[in-house]
């Protein structure tokens, strides 16, 4: 694909973004769900996953390779090998997550989410000592805002985030909660607070050390909408600071939410501390205030700063970091973009010309060997394809779509994105884990395959949740929410909720080896509470009807095992079918074209 196709394509999301996101801020519909009727929403702001100018063609030391033909499905009998004698790893049920809600009970009733993030592009502005304060950034204009959350006359501004702490932790849910670390946050909520003649992006310190940029310095820009944040107060602690403090301090936040909450270790807490969100584009998302690219030293030493702080008030906490934006930001840090698009790479090569998720994970076990406690608990990044926009329902990109998501695990599929090499993101992630940062947890806090309102983008969702589970990922949050009439709704409730009693699909993944994985993609797990054993088979060909035989390593009693299917011949809703009436060592079901089914048998 051509740049100007990629970056027409690109500019299409973020505009497509900036008009979805102008239409939520008029009427005033920005919520974090997860909130009860008489609970107050908080915003959930959208994020753009590549807003950059260029793409590069290729990335530093990922083998590049001819692209791989697309195996078509077939109409032979497909086997699916299970074993269940041999679990592999236990299902961490925390992989079932979600930004957002609907704003309704029956929403969470329903599709009973387990894990919520607060955060996204605002929360790195987020002024906690007001409540209510953010700013919009380059998502809307620069300027600050309350989103909507108005404060009552005669009543303190309320506080969104312990709010929304609060609402999630009354439905049982964990809760990811974000710490702004770009050392600026909104000053007040008013929408004249705005940031004036930003460039269109960010740029190399003027000079070294330098906060501006050539030609624009952001000095009365952060005037206009900011005071500053710190890590650190180095002072006794206060619950309710003044409204108009001139520094807001992110360690006095988090011993207000252990105050009222308690520590992360009482379960009425935070769960887990985000420091901040996708730093690389700071300068791109930011640029008002924040105009410079920043390397390799400076995203370590910002996420050590605030992690440290945080421990220091709640040691019990679980940090996570650096919060990446994708694929990109995997490998480099902005400052190798250069002038030649990443290709000498000179900050990379400066350390040691490693990844830069590899080296951060280095680095920071140092530092954590030396202090004697760990500062990172989880190695928390986003993910997007890139070869599909996230609106396109076209058959082609629907294709995409469904292929794309091998690129979470296959050793042999090749992006079919500007990317065009081996991805296979989880498995990359646990081997750099392995290697600089053994015990480190992984972290997908922000995904999203698009077009979850279609079957096939439903059947994205199916796959993309069966493939965490089998890869032992520790916590996903999906960005924003499926919408509750659409597919991807159903899907999820395939693992959290396929019987509207509460059954989920179970909590130790057990081999399921399909003979033909690009065709009908399988999953399955055992339930520990009730011994029962879950299948779920994903046919992604549009076309064909499959055929599955099940091959169990270890016979099963003869029984009935309860059949659901998500489907176009149940107008894409997840919907008990007919039994199937089985014994032994074999079960053959059929597996209609654009489908998912879950078995559920006996042990």
């Amino acid at each position: 694909m051509s740049f100007q196709a990629i970056f027409s394509r690109l500019s299409s999301i973020y505009l497509t973004r900036l008009a979805a996101m102008l239409l939520l801020f008029l009427f005033g519909v920005l919520v974090l769900g997860a909130c009860g009727d008489e609970e107050i929403p908080s915003p959930v702001p959208f994020t753009t996953p590549v807003p950059t100018t260029t793409i590069p063609d290729t990335i530093v030391a990922a083998t590049a390779t001819p692209r791989l033909a697309i195996t078509s499905a077939s109409k032979a009998t497909i086997t699916i090998e299970i074993d269940q004698n041999n679990p592999t790893n236990s299902i961490s049920p925390l992989i079932y997550g979600l930004a957002a809600t609907d704003g309704t009970p029956e929403y969470v009733q329903e599709l009973r989410p387990t894990f919520m993030r607060w955060g996204g592009n605002p929360s790195t502005r987020y002024n906690w000592v007001i409540g209510n304060a953010w700013n919009a950034a380059r998502d809307y204009s620069f300027q600050n805002t309350d989103y909507g959350h108005k404060v009552v006359k005669g009543d303190f501004p309320p506080n969104v985030a312990e709010q929304s702490i609060q609402s999630v932790k009354k439905q049982g849910m964990a809760f990811l909660f974000t710490i702004p670390t770009m050392g600026w946050v909104a000053k007040d909520t008013n929408p004249l607070s705005s940031s004036l003649l930003v460039p269109k992006g960010g740029g190399l310190p003027l000079t070294p050390g330098s906060e501006a940029i050539p030609n624009y310095d952001p000095t009365d820009n952060r005037l206009r909408t900011s005071v500053q944040s710190k890590a650190r107060k180095n002072a006794p602690f206060v619950i309710q600071p003044p409204l108009t403090s001139p520094v807001i301090y992110q360690d006095e936040w988090v011993n207000r939410i252990v105050t009222k909450f308690g520590k992360s270790a009482d379960g009425g807490g935070v769960d887990f501390y985000a420091m901040d969100n996708e730093p690389e584009l700071w300068s791109e998302t930011h640029t008002d205030v924040s105009p410079t690219k920043i390397g390799y030293d400076t995203l370590l030493s910002r996420f050590l700063e605030y992690s440290t702080a945080v421990k220091a008030v709640d040691s019990t906490a679980k940090v996570t970091g650096p919060v990446s934006w994708g694929w990109q930001a995997y490998f480099n840090s902005e400052l190798d973009r250069g002038d030649d698009n990443f290709k000498t790479a000179p900050d990379r090569k400066a350390h040691g010309d490693m990844p830069f998720l590899a080296w951060f994970l280095q680095e920071v076990r140092k530092n954590d060997e030396k202090a004697g406690y760990r500062t990172l608990d989880v190695l928390d990044i986003h993910y997007y394809p890139q070869s599909v926009n996230e609106r396109d329902e076209t058959a082609k990109g629907q294709e995409l779509r469904l292929n794309a998501v091998r690129s979470l695990y296959d050793p042999v599929y090749v992006d079919e994105s500007w990317i065009g090499q081996r991805i296979r993101l989880l498995p990359r992630m646990k081997e750099w884990i392995n290697q600089y940062y053994p015990g480190t947890k992984l972290a997908i806090s922000e995904w999203n395959f698009g077009a979850d309102k279609t079957l096939p983008g439903g059947l994205a969702i199916a796959n993309a949740l069966g493939i965490f589970g089998r890869e032992d990922v520790y916590f996903a949050s999906y960005w924003r929410y499926p919408d509750p009439k659409g597919a991807g709704f159903q899907a999820f409730k395939l693992y959290t909720n396929f019987d509207g009693k509460g059954s989920r699909f179970g909590d130790q993944s057990i081999p399921a080896v399909s003979s033909q994985e690009t065709a009908v993609r399988s999953f399955a797990a055992l339930d520990s509470k009730s011994g029962r054993m879950r299948v779920i088979l994903v046919n992604n060909s549009p076309t064909n009807d499959q055929t599955v035989e099940l091959k169990l390593a270890k016979a099963l009693p003869v029984q009935q095992a309860n059949v659901y299917e998500l489907s176009a011949a149940t107008k894409n809703i997840l919907m008990a079918r007919p039994g199937l009436n089985f014994g032994g060592n074999t079960l053959q079901v059929k597996v209609p074209a654009y489908s998912a089914i879950l078995l559920d048998m006996q042990p």
